[in-house]
């Protein structure tokens, strides 16, 4: 017998056996599209331990093709890419030159999400009894959170939007940001960026910050990654995400610290929470004078009263008692910063902070002096340190 015939036969077979379309599951392994628009891929189903019990060449047609992936993505926000597991209507055909394969009707978007959401419940399940699941959001957030290492792709919208409003804040306040670069989409991303999380030193910085601009919702599939979900869980450093999606969420929204749905309200929350602090550090800077006025008062009040009733032996001691209490108010008053700028003294301060040493400081940054009567502005020119 010669081959055609044997393939004849077989295809006379198969499509005798199989005369209308079926749906058929399976991951795609792997998938491209050729010249003419036609789509041809591999379709694979996967033992438990992951080796390949069955596979099957499928193709679409471009007229399909074209069709089909836009209803695809429109339906699950995902283009198709290897991995997936898919639900597809397929029609079956033996070619005689071609042998085996599927000719591919309809996806089944629906089925595609469900997995997707299983797939993600799964590494939640698995993070969970790790004992890992709350690591990161057990982390303490430093009250001032200035020094920042930074996840991102560098060539990111959504991270020149974070640095511009971060370091654009009205308040003038200052933050130190450090950039690990990564990939951000694609099969790479995972491990390129727990690759930058393992460089990160905890020693030099309060958190980290995960971001990624808008982007296609498709790409959201590679952040559900266990590996890359163990790596954020672990950190020793407060994650923050920010991956710029409103609707959507991964398993990395579960395991840092605190998940913000864009890079610049990772921004406004840095800002908020160290305004706040410098608020508060304000508040007290006024109140702590007008309570040591309050007690002084007080205890002078009651000294008085004391001296009315007590014999007048009683009052000379009180009296020194007083006498040492006003040198005690000469020597607070002494410790007033206005009182110190008063006597000549000055500070310093350069972006917000406070110049304490000139190797601080770089040719050409803006000071500011406050003195008793006001404040001047100084440009550096030079920077001379000497040597005692």
């Amino acid at each position: 017998m010669r081959l055609y015939e044997l393939n004849r036969i077989a295809a006379s077979a198969i499509e005798d056996s199989f005369p209308e379309a079926l749906w058929v599951e399976g991951e795609l392994y792997e998938g491209r599209v050729g010249g003419g628009g036609h789509f041809y891929g591999e379709l694979v189903e996967k033992t438990d331990d992951g080796a390949v019990a069955a596979r099957a060449r499928i193709t679409v047609w471009a007229r399909t093709w074209r069709l089909l992936s836009m209803r695809f993505e429109k339906e699950s926000g995902q283009s198709l890419r290897a991995g997936m597991r898919l639900r597809l209507l397929v029609e079956v055909s033996f070619h005689e030159a071609y042998g085996y394969s599927l000719n591919v009707q309809d996806i089944d978007a629906r089925f595609t999400l469900g997995d997707q959401m299983q797939r993600r419940r799964e590494i939640l399940r698995q993070l969970e009894e790790d004992g890992i699941l709350g690591d990161n959001k057990a982390l303490r957030l430093p009250r001032l959170v200035q020094r920042i290492a930074v996840v991102s792709s560098p060539t990111a919208a959504g991270l020149g939007d974070f640095e511009d409003q971060l370091h654009g804040n009205e308040w003038g306040l200052a933050f130190r940001t450090t950039l690990f670069p990564a990939l951000m989409q694609g099969a790479q991303a995972p491990e390129s960026i727990i690759a930058q999380l393992t460089e990160i030193d905890d020693a030099q910085y309060d958190c980290v910050v995960i971001i990624r601009g808008g982007g296609a919702t498709a790409d959201l599939s590679d952040f559900d990654h266990y590996a890359l979900a163990s790596c954020v869980a672990q950190c020793p450093l407060p994650v923050i995400v920010g991956i710029g999606h409103e609707r959507d969420e991964t398993v990395l929204d579960h395991v840092a610290h605190l998940s913000l749905k864009t890079p610049t309200a990772v921004a406004a929350f840095l800002i908020d929470r160290m305004a706040g602090e410098l608020a508060l550090v304000e508040d007290l800077r006024r109140r702590i004078p007008q309570a040591l006025r309050t007690r002084m008062m007080q205890e002078r009040h009651r000294m008085d009263m004391l001296a009315e009733k007590l014999p007048a032996a009683a009052r000379r001691h009180f009296e020194r008692q007083h006498h040492r209490l006003e040198l005690t108010e000469q020597r607070l008053r002494g410790l007033d910063p206005q009182r110190l700028l008063e006597r000549g003294y000055s500070i310093t301060t350069c972006a917000g902070r406070l110049v304490r040493d000139v190797g601080e400081l770089r040719e050409g940054e803006i000071v500011t002096t406050r003195l008793a009567s006001g404040e001047i502005y100084s440009t550096v020119n030079a920077v001379v340190n000497i040597d005692h």
